[in-house]
């Protein structure tokens, strides 16, 4: 990952880089407590989504209508979308817009919105992850924080003390809101302030704080715990090396078929108005659940971010067969869901198709270790989809809490960028 000079590099002088510094040194002040609030307001949302999913999983018994409820939930979603005269969302494109108008990508209402709409999308088993939520949501009350000092800057002088550019409220908002999801603070910061394997240095120590202070916030609520818990595996050796770049090479091909998969259901589905747009795509995932319920049931395949998927995986051993089947409904499902109109992240859906591939690998070979092999082919596959070196890698330390898994999880996710970069 390069270090960008980004913000600093295209400023004048050295005195006005040192004053931004300065600046952004005494926003620690206001991110602390930034990071705090967050992270309470995500326990709260994520409390309120563990209890919403059940609900809707028991409504739909009650009412002998489980196996429609994909539908029924991007239908909700794409209305709720297009009442709210929001459109289709691309999580992609706010954060693009954030760059240069962060008041004009998260507006607080119309974030709101969209929390509400990946709530929908993924209470009734779209296959998003939870993490666009996060970011919309801290990055919304950051740049509110951000519009509530200026104000109070113009009353009361020494507030300007604290003045930095709204993006730095934007990415430490979305920083804390990240941490407290995936339970892994460094990841957290890194994913809100990493744009194309460029780090802002001028957001980088704001982000971090808020992810500190946002992670414990919401670890005081649900506990002190790695997102992955796995046990001890055994020492790394030069196999794993080679295993890893054989899946750094199948995840960079795969995330080559996701990415055409998805441009193809865009332009098929993009003829459909909004509105009947996740009905249609609603009927697809709710075909694609059948096979998952039947020959699996009980276990969310086709359904949600896939956490669960990759904790069966990693727990539970995997067939070449099966694990094949895993990536291909995960795939099909995760593409179909945004062409579709669904609102959510696409982290997870991405975490659990690159452990697919590689249980379908250590299945294949026979691996002695294969939780090695499917922990990298998680890493690596996220990393080539989401054009990311060095986020997988510390996010697979951080939520396994096994530091050996470093060195083959960087030869596989640096494979499979170069493979997938066009």
């Amino acid at each position: 990952m390069h270090i960008a000079q980004d913000i600093i590099s295209i400023l004048p002088n050295r005195g006005a880089r040192l004053r931004l510094l300065a600046h952004a040194r005494r926003a620690v002040l206001v991110i602390l407590p930034l990071g705090a609030g967050i992270g309470f307001c995500v326990a709260f949302v994520w409390k309120a989504l563990g209890s919403f999913e059940p609900w809707v999983g028991s409504m739909g018994g009650k009412l002998n209508l489980t196996v429609l409820l994909p539908a029924i939930g991007m239908f909700l979603t794409t209305v709720l979308l297009y009442w709210s005269r929001i459109g289709q969302v691309s999580l992609a494109r706010d954060l693009s817009l954030a760059k240069t108008d962060p008041y004009r990508a998260f507006p607080f209402l119309k974030s709101i919105v969209k929390v509400a709409a990946c709530g929908l999308t993924i209470g009734f088993g779209g296959a998003v992850g939870v993490e666009a939520p996060g970011r919309w949501l801290g990055a919304a009350v950051g740049v509110q924080t951000h519009r509530m000092l200026t104000f109070l800057s113009h009353i009361w002088r020494p507030v300007r003390l604290f003045r930095v550019p709204p993006t730095v409220f934007a990415r430490a908002g979305a920083g804390a809101a990240l941490a407290s999801i995936f339970c892994a603070p460094l990841s957290g910061a890194l994913m809100a302030v990493e744009d194309n394997g460029r780090v802002d240095p001028i957001s980088l120590i704001p982000c971090l704080i808020s992810a500190a202070s946002g992670y414990m916030v919401f670890a005081s609520v649900y506990g002190l715990h790695p997102l992955l818990p796995i046990p001890t595996l055994p020492p790394i050796g030069p196999q794993e090396i080679g295993w890893a770049l054989l899946l750094g090479l199948l995840c960079g091909l795969g995330s080559k078929v996701y990415r055409l998969l998805q441009r193809y259901l865009d332009k098929t589905l993009g003829r459909i108005p909004l509105m009947w747009r996740g009905l249609a795509a609603g009927v697809g995932l709710v075909l694609l659940s059948l096979p998952a319920s039947y020959f699996f049931p009980g276990l969310a395949v086709t359904q949600g971010g896939g956490l669960p998927l990759t904790i069966h995986i990693l727990n539970t051993p995997t067939l070449t067969g099966w694990a094949l089947m895993f990536l291909s409904l995960k795939l099909f499902a995760t593409a179909l869901t945004f062409a579709g109109g669904g609102v959510g992240g696409l982290w997870l859906p991405c975490l659990a198709m690159g452990a697919s591939l590689g249980a379908a690998v250590a299945g294949l070979f026979g691996v002695s270790n294969p939780a090695c092999l499917i922990l990298v082919g998680a890493a690596s596959f996220v990393g080539s989809v989401h054009h990311t070196l060095l986020v997988p890698v510390v996010f697979l330390a951080e939520t396994t809490a096994q530091a050996s898994l470093v060195v083959p999880a960087l030869v596989g996710t640096a494979v499979s960028f170069l493979v997938s970069s066009d």
